[in-house]
């Protein structure tokens, strides 16, 4: 390409004299094709091609000089490399979540020891934790598109020179994508859960646990984002579609994970359907029943409260106030929706989820080509 630019930028400076006796520009290739040079070349070919030794041949036993897992191997070393070397997207993801962990948890700092809490505490903690997941994952979905953007454009090129397999792209994404989830994720909850106080068993092994449950469930939040953000950008042309997609994604996990729509509003109508195809609801249950479904900290309701009644405490009430303990609370406050028992369920789900969203991206690629660049 920039040969036959720098021919073209030199063809309109040096002319000769046409039959006409004009001066044109020259026309390298066509002075080429009626040059002895050019003929004698071709002769020489000829021959070549007339008394072919076939010892001579140069012959391989595969298409390609590496067997398939070691090009795939090599493909995602390759973007791992790039990934490190970017660190205006991951430097600044990880800055991001520690950040937001600190923001979010230090809130809590005044009340993090606390064995009773109010109604409007206890609130603010099982919000805190949806906005979290939330801006979490928000950040993941919008800030892989550009990134996957210049991956994917890069892919058509080595595609269309036979270079590349989408199975190869697929994994390497996959591969690049996953230390850097696991390094934020893990960086976000050694912050938010131990500033906020939300796992304070006296018990070392169930706090680490719990603990462990929380960074599961968040990693998993951190990867369906980012990786339904590289399916967005496989799926259509351009980023500005994509990101319609996103927040679609964003806005259908904003309202129907369990905290803005409450799951008792939506079970058992048409709507539960938004519940249970949203892997927020997946992700949202497991994230809150990993801390607090044995929690024996209490919480004092009000008898104006919307749980009064649910909780009996007009049986157990002293001077219109009851307490009850917060895995209590947090089972009423959800409609007995949530359940400690559903969290391998819930993870299960979510693993499903992951598997569908890897197999819609790497079909994506095979299938689906924008960019002829």
């Amino acid at each position: 390409m920039s040969t036959a630019w720098m021919l073209n930028v030199l063809g309109e400076k040096v002319t000769i004299r046409g039959d006409n006796g004009q001066e044109a520009p020259l026309d390298f290739a066509y002075a080429w094709a009626q040059s002895t040079k050019c003929k004698e070349l071709q002769a020489k070919l000829a021959e070549i091609s007339e008394t072919r030794d076939t010892a001579l041949e140069i012959v391989h036993e595969t298409e390609f000089a590496a067997s398939k897992r070691q090009r795939d191997n090599l493909m995602a070393n390759r973007l791992v490399t790039i990934y490190w070397r970017s660190p205006a997207y991951n430097l600044n993801r990880m800055l991001l979540s520690l950040f937001i962990a600190l923001l979010l948890s230090s809130v809590f700092i005044p009340i993090r020891a606390n064995e009773v809490f109010t109604e409007a505490q206890m609130t603010s903690l099982l919000s805190t934790i949806f906005i979290a997941f939330i801006i979490i994952g928000v950040l993941s979905i919008t800030s892989v598109l550009p990134v996957m953007l210049s991956i994917r454009d890069m892919y058509y090129r080595h595609k269309a020179a036979g270079m590349l397999s989408s199975s190869s792209v697929a994994r390497a994404l996959a591969t690049a994508e996953k230390r850097f989830i696991l390094i934020a994720s893990a960086l976000f909850c050694l912050v938010f859960i131990p500033v906020s106080g939300i796992v304070l068993d006296s018990e070392v092994k169930k706090r680490a646990g719990q603990s462990f449950a929380f960074w599961g469930f968040f990693t998993f939040n951190m990867a369906i984002y980012s990786y339904i953000g590289q399916l967005f950008m496989c799926l259509v042309r351009g980023p500005a579609t994509a990101q319609i997609l996103c927040s679609i994604f964003i806005g259908i996990n904003n309202f129907f994970s369990g905290l803005i729509v409450r799951p008792q509003q939506m079970v058992g109508g048409f709507w539960a359907i938004t519940y249970w195809i949203n892997p927020g609801h997946f992700v949202y249950e497991g994230l809150v029943m990993s801390v607090f479904y044995n929690d024996n900290r209490q919480v004092i309701v009000g008898q104006g409260s919307d749980y009064y009644d649910a909780l009996n405490c007009n049986s157990i009430s002293v001077d219109g106030e009851c307490q009850v303990t917060v895995s209590e609370y947090v089972n009423v406050f959800f409609g007995g929706q949530f359940s400690r028992d559903h969290i391998a369920r819930n993870a299960i789900i979510l693993g499903g989820i992951l598997l569908v969203v890897r197999i819609s991206t790497f079909v994506a690629l095979k299938k689906l080509t924008y960019s002829g660049k």
